[in-house]
């Protein structure tokens, strides 16, 4: 029998892009399908302690995974909560197409559009784009030119920065494929995991290989630890303090199997 392969969009912020352009990037950190589970309340007895807290997740079939908890006959467990999450990402062998910040480069004379790549400003033809979507582009971009005063086409800087959730599939110029997926806490993520995020590693002296990474949050910054550079990369996605709620997440790792350019 045939397996059959799933493909599913995900988008990614300009600089994980670059990771994924320059090979840093093999792995990436998600909460989606999880906030019912991250966003559970204190269930606690009157002594303050927890009743029910979840302990781990178990895959027991391709995609399906389990909640297992600690629990506590003193505690009330949270009424309606069912244990079963799907991930919403597929599982092992599927694969993802990135999703990207994006603008139109120009119109192409034969149909479609150059796309120009927001994070390395690369432009790359897509002539697959339907002619609807063109013919709207097109009109967006001829309204962007007109109210800055130049001739279409003539300033391509003047046309509008699109986010990445809006990026066709058309659009789309990274492919890939999952190898794992793992459902844990993100304090749990190893200084390897850390590093498979993509983070940027910004010194190395090779007499002593003490090594300095990224501050995500502080351009003049830098982190002695590779998790903790993750952490301000977490922080500066999901807002101040999201790294120190330690929330469930899903971490996927894959490969890249095609960039287009």
């Amino acid at each position: 029998m045939k397996t059959l392969v799933k493909e599913r969009p995900i988008p990614f912020s300009p600089d994980m892009v670059l990771a994924l352009l320059r090979g840093w990037k093999t792995q990436t950190s998600r909460t989606r399908g999880l906030e019912r589970f991250n966003g559970l309340p204190d269930w606690r007895i009157p002594l303050d302690e927890d009743a029910w807290e979840i302990d781990y997740f178990s895959e027991e079939e391709p995609g399906i995974w389990r909640a297992f908890f600690y629990y506590d006959k003193r505690g009330e467990f949270p009424e309606g909560l069912t244990p079963w999450v799907k991930c919403p990402y597929g599982v092992k062998g599927d694969r993802l197409w990135v999703r990207e910040p994006w603008k139109v480069g120009t119109v192409l004379p034969w149909g479609g559009i150059a796309v120009e790549y927001l994070a390395d400003g690369a432009r790359q033809a897509c002539p697959e784009f339907p002619p609807h979507i063109v013919s709207r582009l097109k009109e967006q971009s001829l309204e962007d030119c007109r109210k800055k005063g130049v001739a279409p086409w003539l300033d391509p800087s003047v046309l509008r920065k699109r986010q990445a959730r809006f990026m066709p599939r058309a659009a789309s110029r990274i492919l890939l494929e999952i190898t794992d997926i793992e459902l844990k806490r993100l304090k749990a993520i190893t200084w390897q995991e850390a590093d498979a995020e993509g983070i940027e590693q910004i010194f190395y002296d090779e007499e002593t290989s003490v090594s300095g990474w990224r501050n995500y949050l502080d351009p003049e910054g830098m982190c002695c630890r590779s998790r903790d550079s993750f952490f301000t990369l977490w922080d500066r996605i999901n807002g101040a303090g999201a790294a120190e709620k330690d929330p469930w997440v899903w971490m996927i790792k894959f490969k890249v199997l095609e960039i287009e350019n």
